[in-house]
């Protein structure tokens, strides 16, 4: 099936592109970071919390941190698009920790003039400095991240939810069984199962994988081994890793440290 991803690390720590050509479908998941973009072309059906989008060539598409969505090709078609992912660590260091807070209005929107604005932004980046590059961010951040999320508290998942995820979160490479969550929980197995995906939009098998990615994707940023990574995220070896890695999030571990760590020219 067709997929080709470019990963490239800004001058600036915490900022990286990514522009995928694909037709697969990516399960749900959620990323630590913001994420805007473009599509380039083609489209793609997504599921978020705001309910089932569809992004077209020229559409604009954002992501917040541990918003869970996913992705699937319309009619099956390949398509191509560019984004820019920003930490909130460095977005809350270049302009406080209110704005680290907010979030993006909409997962997806046409607007033509912004859309090239982004475009012009992505294309640029690789060759900005830091300094050009963090205001490339805070000029678009600050005109797209709602000021009203800022003072708005998500909604917190259910007593019995928030069990299960901490048990989840606490010893992730340990998975559960249902019965164990539902124990937790103080429901039937059939009860947990229905609350967590009620609340969550997911199971909490695919939960836990998506949780162990996202451990996986920040071990290696910090520059451990990819072996070490695969069994501190949980995984039983690194093939499964790569395979519950790339199925998410499109690119390879190798591939993400390389974005990170690029080789020395000789």
């Amino acid at each position: 099936m067709l997929h080709h991803v470019n990963c490239t690390a800004a001058a600036l720590p915490g900022l990286r592109t990514v522009e995928i050509l694909s037709a697969r479908s990516f399960p749900r998941h959620a990323h630590d970071e913001y994420g805007i973009g473009v599509m380039l072309e083609g489209g793609h059906r997504s599921w978020s919390g705001r309910g089932q989008v569809e992004a077209r060539p020229c559409d604009i598409i954002t992501v917040s941190p541990n918003e869970l969505h996913d992705g699937i090709p319309l009619r099956g078609a390949p398509r191509r698009w560019w984004m820019l992912y920003v930490e909130p660590a460095l977005l809350a260091e270049l302009a406080g920790a209110g704005m680290a807070s907010r979030e993006f209005t909409l997962p997806a929107l046409a607007d033509p003039l912004l859309s090239r604005r982004i475009a012009g932004l992505l294309q640029q980046m690789p060759e900005s400095t830091a300094d050009e590059a963090a205001q490339g961010v805070l000029d678009l951040f600050g005109e797209l991240l709602d000021p009203r999320s800022e003072s708005t508290a998500p909604a917190l998942p259910s007593r019995g939810v928030a069990r299960m995820l901490e048990r989840i979160h606490d010893d992730p490479r340990n998975a559960p069984a249902l019965a164990e969550l539902a124990g937790i929980a103080g429901l039937t197995p059939y009860a947990a199962l229905r609350r967590f995906r009620r609340e969550l939009g997911t199971t909490p098998h695919a939960y836990l994988l998506q949780y162990r990615v996202r451990l996986a994707h920040k071990a290696i940023g910090e520059g451990r081994s990819l072996a070490e990574v695969a069994q501190l995220a949980g995984f039983a070896d690194q093939p499964h890793m790569t395979r519950a890695f790339a199925r998410q999030l499109g690119l390879t571990p190798g591939q993400w440290r390389t974005a990170l760590h690029p080789p020395r020219a000789r």
